[in-house]
């Protein structure tokens, strides 16, 4: 019987680890490899939440770099992109009330915008760049939005990767265009890959990746995409808002 392949997990340190502990207590073999890491942006005055009616967080880093920079709610209402970043909230003691799942900023912008009447003060907390940006759909709806970006996502430089050479059969997890570019820039192995959507899939067959593509943005449908056994249990986090 062949092996199941080993999951090759290209994210950020701090996203690879909930999704490796998840793939390991279900019996998959995992090499973490992260080829990305986040850098917290630096500002000479930050805004107070509470001149906001909503703050609207689309990742767990998002809500991380918030609390990192400083920054509390305080009496603001919150809204997140679904239970991964619900889940950073609660580490602080911080509530979500819209309680929705989606599958980007855009679409939260959508959701949010059936459930709260504008117009209203929203703050964007996350990202120096976003690939699905909520900002226009919400000002097109006539909020008020700022945004307040609190960290970047670079790549890890080349000579501080791990020099090792991937094994026959390892299959990488990209989550991002980045992700992508950073494994280009450090191996010159291309082997197939499980693409978290569409547009990191269409970055990685241009590389030259045999590439298979979630159907959603969830660590479970990357699995399914492998050609794996589903996770007994639902994953517990989404992915860290993708980044261009």
């Amino acid at each position: 019987m062949t092996p199941a392949p080993r999951i090759v997990l290209t994210r950020q340190q701090e996203s690879n680890r909930a999704w490796a502990e998840q793939l390991t207590a279900a019996g998959r073999s995992v090499l973490e490899l992260p080829l990305l890491r986040f850098e917290a942006i630096a500002h000479d005055a930050l805004p107070n939440p509470e001149d906001f009616d909503w703050m609207l967080f689309t990742s767990p880093q998002g809500v991380r770099a918030f609390a990192v920079a400083g920054l509390e709610p305080g009496e603001v209402l919150i809204g997140t992109l679904g239970r991964g970043t619900r889940a950073a909230l609660a580490e602080f003691g911080w509530k979500d009330l819209l309680d929705v799942e989606c599958r980007d900023g855009s679409e939260l912008a959508e959701r949010f915008a059936t459930q709260v009447a504008s117009p209203a003060r929203v703050l964007l907390p996350g990202p120096e760049r976003r690939m699905a940006d909520p900002r226009k759909s919400l000002e097109d709806k006539g909020f008020e939005v700022t945004e307040l970006p609190l960290y970047r996502t670079l790549p890890i430089p080349a000579d501080e990767l791990p020099t090792q050479r991937l094994r026959e059969g390892d299959l990488p997890f990209f989550c991002s265009p980045s992700t992508v570019r950073a494994f280009c820039a450090a191996w010159p192995d291309r082997p197939t890959c499980v693409a978290i959507g569409e547009t990191t899939a269409i970055v990685a067959r241009e590389a030259g990746f045999e590439t298979r593509t979630a159907v959603t943005p969830d660590l479970n449908a990357m699995v399914r995409a492998a050609g794996l056994d589903p996770l007994p249990e639902p994953e517990t986090s989404e992915p860290t808002e993708m980044e261009s």
